[in-house]
């Protein structure tokens, strides 16, 4: 983790006496697991959805490095209209919402795990025919919140495209400074699973930089759609292309 304002759970190192560190017990990790499951009771995520969110601080995930330079993570999930969320049994929870806009909404939590919700379009899919077939709500994406700066963690996250090419993973890069209605950042890479992965079928994003927020909105560099979907261009553009009014983070 970050030294600067780390909210996210410190993962268990390997160390005598911690041959499974997950099945040690961790209360951060319980925390997390308990904001997990008031949204999945809330029916905004399923159980193997929850289950994946969680694996992201399992020492052995495949990009933990990256996790543990991280100052949060978000889930952002899709839904069929943010206007009829459950809103107040969400802020009862203790979640806090912020970064509001039409059709999209961000709740912070005391865990380092927030949520996104959003009824836009987030993402090159939504504007592809046939591209979207999961029913809502579902999880579009993973971000990885890397804001801390430094030579440090500016490597680990340039290691990225590295590790994701060792693993088989696909992997797109947004160069930035990339934009999500009134927010940036200075880059973002986003990386797929293959098919056959164990344990995690959504795209990750990886965010680095500070988020500076501006009064103005800055527009949205949507998230690439997968190199491997069926439906997706032969080159596709790197950073999102057009900027139609909605957010991608």
């Amino acid at each position: 983790m970050s030294g600067r304002g780390t909210a996210l759970p410190v993962l268990h190192r390997e160390r005598p006496g911690y041959a499974t560190p997950e099945a040690a017990m961790n209360p951060a990790r319980t925390t997390v697991d308990d904001v997990l499951g008031g949204i999945e009771r809330l029916g905004l995520i399923d159980a193997r959805e929850r289950t994946e969110i969680l694996s992201l601080l399992d020492s052995g995930f495949a990009f933990a490095s990256a996790i543990q330079h991280s100052d949060s993570v978000h889930a952002h999930v899709k839904v069929e209209d943010v206007d009829a969320l459950p809103h107040q049994e969400l802020t009862a929870l203790g979640h806090r919402p912020e970064n509001a806009e039409p059709g999209y909404i961000k709740y912070a939590t005391d865990a380092g795990v927030h949520f996104i919700f959003s009824s836009i379009p987030v993402a090159q899919d939504d504007s592809i025919p046939g591209a979207v077939t999961l029913a809502t709500p579902f999880l579009d994406h993973v971000g990885v919140d890397m804001r801390d700066e430094s030579d440090t963690t500016r490597r680990v996250y340039d290691a990225v495209v590295d590790r994701a090419g060792e693993l088989g993973w696909r992997e797109v890069t947004q160069a930035g400074p990339v934009h999500c209605c009134h927010t940036q950042v200075q880059g973002k890479h986003w990386v797929y699973p293959p098919d056959d992965w164990p344990g995690w079928r959504r795209p990750i994003e990886f965010a680095f930089g500070g988020l500076s927020v501006f009064e103005e909105t800055m527009g949205c560099d949507l998230r690439p759609i997968d190199p491997g979907h069926a439906l997706a261009p032969a080159r596709g553009p790197a950073c999102g292309g057009e900027r139609p009014t909605g957010c991608g983070g």
